[in-house]
């Protein structure tokens, strides 16, 4: 049904100047400019960082921690570098939490302009998702290495976005999941969260959709989900693309969009 995780979202005040800090202070670059949104690349990744503006008359939200005491961002960014930049990113005035140290990984959270909180996560030699740097210097931001889904119960969960979704299990860690889409290179890592925390995870989202799910043809893909109950609004076209939101069982909003087309001439 789904390829890949093509883009995770950003709410920004002004996308094109939340676009130029992007640019200049990661090298991220333009991939596309749209009437409320700009896509970046990110580094040579395939999944891209889209920062979007709120509709008319809404209120600027940035995004928050899902779980800010656990290290549970929205999505993260993986980089090379052991030390996570914190003292570089600290001296261009955007601040980051202190570094959770594992086995298989640093990891820590950074603010960005517009206050939304980003995860980075350097892997070691030892983990699943280590891969080695292209050269010398590695870029600040490799790619997007996973977007997080707070669950209160993981093994429903499982079920739904592999038997629903047609997402793979790839690693059962005991509380919590990664899961792939297609053969993108983003992954899904589901964490498992007590009633309280998992509320306070999805208020803080309040319905929006910070990632997207890329399929071929999705028009069949609606008629699937809304069969199911799963789709949250019409299939609609913006910028030249259609989409729709789909819902998880436990309340989770996640965009789904077409896969572009090429355009000749």
């Amino acid at each position: 049904m789904f390829d890949r995780i093509d883009r995770v979202i950003l709410p920004a005040r002004d996308a094109s100047k939340a676009a130029e800090r992007y640019e200049r202070e990661f090298e991220f670059r333009v991939a596309r400019r749209g009437s409320r949104e700009i896509d970046l690349q990110v580094h040579r990744g395939e999944t891209l960082l889209t920062l979007t503006e709120p509709e008319p008359g809404e209120p600027f939200r940035p995004l928050p921690s899902l779980h800010s005491e656990g290290h549970v961002p929205c999505f993260n960014f993986y980089t090379h570098w052991e030390d996570l930049h914190r003292d570089w990113l600290g001296g261009r005035g955007l601040p980051t939490t202190e570094v959770m140290r594992t086995p298989h990984m640093n990891v820590c959270e950074m603010a960005d302009g517009d206050g939304n909180v980003v995860g980075i996560c350097h892997e070691k030699a030892s983990s699943l998702y280590f891969t080695p740097p292209e050269g010398a210097p590695a870029p600040m931001f490799h790619r997007v290495l996973a977007v997080f889904l707070p669950v209160r119960d993981l093994e429903a969960s499982v079920r739904w976005y592999t038997e629903a979704l047609g997402f793979s299990l790839y690693h059962h860690w005991g509380d919590g999941a990664d899961l792939k889409v297609g053969d993108g290179e983003t992954i899904v890592t589901m964490i498992r969260m007590d009633e309280p925390t998992f509320r306070r995870a999805r208020e803080g989202v309040r319905d929006r959709p910070y990632f997207s799910l890329r399929t071929a043809n999705i028009h069949e893909t609606y008629r699937a989900l809304a069969a199911i109950g799963a789709t949250a609004d019409r299939c609609a076209e913006q910028d030249g693309v259609s989409r729709f939101h789909a819902r998880s069982p436990e309340g989770i909003r996640i965009r789904i969009s077409e896969k572009e087309r090429v355009r000749i001439g």
